[in-house]
Formats: C-alpha cells, sequence, structure tokens
C-alpha cells in the first residue's frame, strides 16, 4: 500500500490537480490567520471546513487522473481495489496532514497560544474534518461517477449537506461550537468518531462496488 500511495502522490505531483484547492486554501489561511489578536479557536473552525473542502478535491483530482486502462494497470500492479483506494487515502491523508500541520503550527506560534489544550484541538479539528472530505470524495470519484458534472454536482451538494446541515450530526456540531465559542468537547468527540466510521464506510462501499463494475 506504501508503494501505491507513493505513486498516487507522484501522480498528483505530476499532474498540478492539487493547485486550485492548494491554493484556495492557503488564501483562506492567510487571511484568517492574518490578524495575531484574533482568537484562534473560531478560526480553526473555518480552516478545518476548508480542509475538509480540500480533502475533497484531492480525493477526487487524484482518483480522477487515471483513464479506465491506466487504473487498469495500476489494479494490476497493486493487487485490488482495497490496495488502490487504500493508497489513494494514505496520499490525500498525508497531503492534509501536512496542511493541518502548518496551519495550527502558524497559529499557534504567532499568537503566543501554545497550550496543549487549543493545539490539540486544532490538531483534532482539521484532521476530522480530512477524513470527512476524503469521504466525500471517495464515491464521487470517476470510481462511482463516470461523467465529472455529476461529480462536481455530487461532492458540492453534499459537501453542502455536511457542512451546514444542523441535523448531520458529523463535524456541523464540532464547527459551529468553535465558531461561537461554546464547549466543543462532545462535539470534537463526536466529529472525531464519526470522521473514523464514514471513512471506513465509504472505503468499504467504494471497493465493493466498484470491484463488480470492474
Amino acid at each position: 500500500m506504501l508503494a501505491v500511495s507513493r505513486y498516487y502522490l507522484a501522480l498528483l505531483g505530476h499532474s498540478q490537480r492539487y493547485l486550485p484547492a492548494g491554493l484556495a486554501y492557503l488564501a483562506l489561511c492567510s487571511i484568517l490567520y492574518a490578524d495575531p489578536s484574533s482568537p484562534v479557536l473560531p478560526l480553526y473552525g473555518v480552516s478545518g471546513a476548508g480542509v475538509l473542502v480540500l480533502g475533497c478535491w484531492l480525493t477526487i483530482a487524484l482518483l480522477d487522473i487515471e483513464d479506465p486502462v491506466q487504473r487498469l494497470i495500476t489494479l494490476n500492479h497493486a493487487g485490488g481495489n482495497r490496495k488502490t483506494i487504500g493508497g489513494a487515502v494514505l496520499t490525500v491523508f498525508g497531503c492534509t496532514l501536512v496542511c493541518t500541520l502548518a496551519t495550527v503550527a502558524w497559529a499557534a506560534t504567532h499568537r503566543n497560544q501554545l497550550h496543549w489544550q487549543i493545539v490539540s484541538a486544532g490538531l483534532v479539528t482539521h484532521l476530522a474534518c480530512a477524513l470527512v472530505g476524503i469521504a466525500i470524495g471517495l464515491p464521487c470519484s470517476r470510481l462511482l461517477v463516470s461523467r465529472i458534472g455529476w461529480t462536481v454536482l455530487a461532492a458540492v451538494l453534499v459537501l453542502g449537506v455536511v457542512l451546514l446541515g444542523k441535523w448531520v450530526p458529523v463535524v456541523h456540531p464540532l464547527l459551529e461550537a468553535l465558531t461561537s465559542g461554546s464547549p466543543y468537547g462532545g462535539p470534537l468527540a463526536l466529529a472525531t468518531g464519526t470522521s473514523v466510521v464514514l471513512l471506513a464506510a465509504s472505503m468499504t462501499v467504494v471497493s465493493t462496488v466498484s470491484t463488480r463494475r470492474s
């Protein structure tokens, strides 16, 4: 799986499909964290949502690079859908982890807020959002949706529901608690658990359906 992940990382870097979402996230953080006097927890809520969108974009961009023939070659070399999907997930998670560490480190060092509770809350928030973004991107990619128009529509709709739907207990309660200054311990634990379960379920469903199609 590590070999597949390295292959996908090289493929993503060569394609430069990470640039639009990466630059947009960089611009967002540059604006958010420009004022060193602003409280950091509400900003974590906004940049966490940005990482969620970034994770979804990178997942779709990575899995849509290969045409069907290239994908069959990758499948034969990797040994099945589970390894290729796992390698793609590992690649995107590594990219979002780098963005998370850079964001939290910038926020902490430029605000003198090196409190472990704040730093850990920022790390867990961003990583949970990254997992949810990857989980959304997998079924919206070419593995299940063949046309780019339907991919964009599906991804936008699901992202909107997850980020804005108050009745969806994934990351919305956490982001709302952070931005409003409410207690965030419970929503943080909920987001952590649901993000892992959602990613596992997404990987299982996408692997099963794509295997039957191939």
